[in-house]
Formats: structure tokens, sequence, C-alpha cells
């Protein structure tokens, strides 16, 4: 990851050479080459081989355009010397700065730590009072809906490199979005694995799980634990995940509920214990306090297989947006073109230890469980669409119904 000594050249990780212009002459030249060579074709066929003339002439010129812009945008940002970034609490991001500074030092970070929660509020404090502090805000996808309309960017105006830009670096062919409209607070990374479910080593052999259909046969009645559906976080996504899968559904959901007579929990930590002590034999819930108990030798561990219905992609400190009025618009832009790059996002990788979502970059600093693989369903939970309110109302009406249908409705 090293540095380029003039940093207003172009994008230290490389955007490829400029093609040259075709100037107006040689367009010229070539359209009459055209009509001599093909004077016997429809004129519907001369147009489409027209137009295609002039595509070449503008993706050619395109190339030097975004250059200047980027060139510009660097030396603009420089003169800002400053970026203004809320996020979590998070010793990744720490490193991640070190990486950046390394490329662009004249640039100073004022990093403000918090909640999601809490960033929502002194954003809405500060603007209501007229001040514009904030360039950018890095969280979990939750933050983003949070937030009133105008208060985000639309993301991809912003977007200067062609590496960036570039449909086939990205996870599924495009980029993904954590905000209502679905284009301001972009989701750069996938984590998978963490939300298969948990087992005892012990006492299960995972190969007897093949399908969350399997836990409902009568030798895992009684053995099933998750944490409570009804309460944010712990791993409740994996709910949604039903909900959405066609393959599984409200009859799952509801089936699992109301005839395997499994334990909730509210508290993170007893889903691990109850597992560990052999209480429960497999567990639906966050998979981050399970591998921490496995590496203090505890008999736990995830699924080191996905499921036949697919799995959850997503979740964490997942995604980062740039806000309106931006103090240092810039800086701003420069640090979201960087961090979207293959330098940017090796970085994110290594020190977040989690999946990125740009394809183009190595994975052998993760786990092959960690790392999406090909012809798995996976349920990117961090979008939007699956976090409206009135779905997940709807989804709560289901757990509830089937939970007081077995009697453990609180």
């Amino acid at each position: 990851m090293g540095s380029s000594p003039d940093h207003g050249r172009g994008p230290v990780h490389g955007g490829g050479t400029a093609r040259p212009q075709i100037t107006f002459q040689l367009k010229r030249v070539l359209i009459r080459g055209v009509f001599m060579r093909f004077g016997t074709r429809t004129m519907s066929e001369l147009f489409v081989l027209f137009a295609s003339l002039l595509a070449l002439s503008e993706i050619a010129g395109a190339q030097p355009d975004l250059k200047r812009q980027w060139e510009t945008t660097v030396e603009a940002a420089k003169k800002e010397g400053e970026v203004v970034i809320y996020g979590p609490h998070n010793p990744i991001y720490q490193q991640l700065w070190a990486v950046f500074q390394k490329n662009f030092p004249e640039i100073k970070f004022t990093f403000v730590p918090g909640k999601g929660a809490e960033h929502v509020q002194r954003l809405v404090a500060e603007r209501r009072a007229g001040k514009y502090l904030a360039d950018l805000v890095m969280g979990g996808s939750s933050t983003y809906a949070s937030f009133a309309p105008g208060t985000m960017e639309p993301l991809k105006p912003l977007l200067l490199l062609p590496e960036v830009n570039d449909p086939s670096a990205w996870w599924d062919r495009k980029l993904h979005f954590a905000d209502p409209q679905n284009q301001a607070a972009i989701i750069i990374s996938g984590e998978v694995g963490t939300r298969r479910g948990s087992y005892n080593t012990k006492l299960v052999d995972p190969k007897e799980i093949q399908s969350w259909w399997d836990l409902l046969q009568p030798k895992w009645k009684g053995k099933l634990g998750s944490f409570d559906p009804r309460v944010a976080g712990g791993g409740g996504e994996t709910f949604l995940f039903f909900y959405y899968t066609p393959a599984l559904g409200t009859k799952f959901i509801t089936r699992i509920l109301t005839e395997t007579d499994i334990l909730l929990t509210r508290d993170l930590q007893q889903g691990t214990d109850w597992l560990a002590q052999g209480k429960i034999l497999f567990y639906i819930g966050s998979g981050q306090p399970i591998m921490k108990a496995k590496k203090q030798g505890l008999p736990v561990d995830l699924l080191p297989h996905p499921l036949k219905e697919g799995e959850v992609m997503g979740g964490g400190s997942c995604c980062m947006a740039v806000m309106t009025k931006a103090p240092h618009p810039n800086a701003a832009k420069l640090f979201v073109n960087w961090v979207l790059s293959r330098e940017g996002q090796t970085a994110w990788q290594k020190y977040a230890e989690v999946n990125s979502l740009r394809l183009d970059i190595p994975k052998d600093d993760l786990a092959s469980e960690d790392v999406p693989q090909k012809g798995v369903s996976y349920f990117m939970i961090n979008s939007y669409k699956y976090n409206d309110p009135a779905r997940r109302k709807a989804l709560q009406q289901v757990v509830e119904e089937a939970l007081k249908k077995a009697g453990k409705a609180k």
C-alpha cells in the first residue's frame, strides 16, 4: 500500500491509463468509411453503426475528464485540510485512517465516536442550530433509516474512480445501499457465516444439519435455543432471513416457535452458556459471542457450511454516507473514493476482519467460511428493503402470534 510522491497526479491505486480522444477529423474519416463500406445497408443499420462510433468517442473522452476531476478534487481536499467523520467506537477506524493518511498526509482526521442513535441526535441538533460539522457518518445500516430526507448526499455522482464505478468489481455486480432512497449510505462489507447457527461440538455432528427444516425433526425438540426475535440485535436478523426466504417464510417461523419447545433469551451471553453446557444443542443468534467462547476453549462453534436455503450476509459497521452541506466536501469525496478503491477495501477487509463486497481484492486474509461461496443464495440483511419498519412490524406480528400459540407470549 505504498504512497505516490505526487498525490495530485491521480489515484494511488491506479485507475488505468487514459485513452486518447478521437479527434473531429478522425471521426469524419471513420464515418465516411462506414458509409462507403456499407452503402447498401439499411438506414437503421447505418444509424446503429454511427451511434456506436459516437459512443466510442465519448468513452475515449471520459477517462481524461474523470482524471481531471480527480486531480481537482485531490488538490481542493488538500486545501480544505480536514475531514470530519462520525462513527462507532471501533479500533479498526484508527488503522484505516493511518493507511489513508500515508497517501494523503495533508488531510487531518477528526473522528467523533459514538453509537448510531447518538450520531443521529447530534446531527439533528447541530442542523437545527445551523451547524454543519460532519462530513461523513460511518456505522451500521439501521442508522441511516433515521436521517430525514435531504440529510445525505446521493453517492454515485461523487464517485470518480473507474475502478469504483465498475459493476464487475462488486458482489452481485452492483453497489448496495442501506438508506430508504437506495442511493446514499453505501454498504461496503458483507459478513457471512456468523448467522448460520451454532452447535455444541461434543454433542452434535454438524453434517446432520443441511437445511433449516432439519431442526423440526423430533430429536431436536427441547434442544434448540434462540435470541428472542422480538428484540433488536443479537442475531434477530436471522428471523428476517426466514421471513423473506420463500423456502422458509412464515410457515417455518411458526413451526420452529410452536413445535420445538425452543428456549428464548434476551441475554447475548446466556445463549452461548446454554450451548456450552449442553442445555441446548443448537442456537440461533449472533455468532460473535460463540466465536469468543470457542477461542476460550469451550465446546461451541458455528456451522461450517451454509444451509440449503442460503444464509444471511451483512451486519456490523458496514456502511458510510456523505452528509449534505459537508464542511469539507472535497475531502469527503476523496475519502469515499479511496475507501471504495481496491487499496481502501483491502485495508478495510484486513483491519475489520470482515469480507469486503469488492471481488477483485485478495481474500486470503479471511477464513474460507467467511468468504461468499458460489452457488449459495445470500440475503443482504443491510438493505433497507428488508428493514422497512412496516415489514419488520409484519414479522413481529407473525412471531407474536406463534409465541402466543406456544404459550410463550410476554
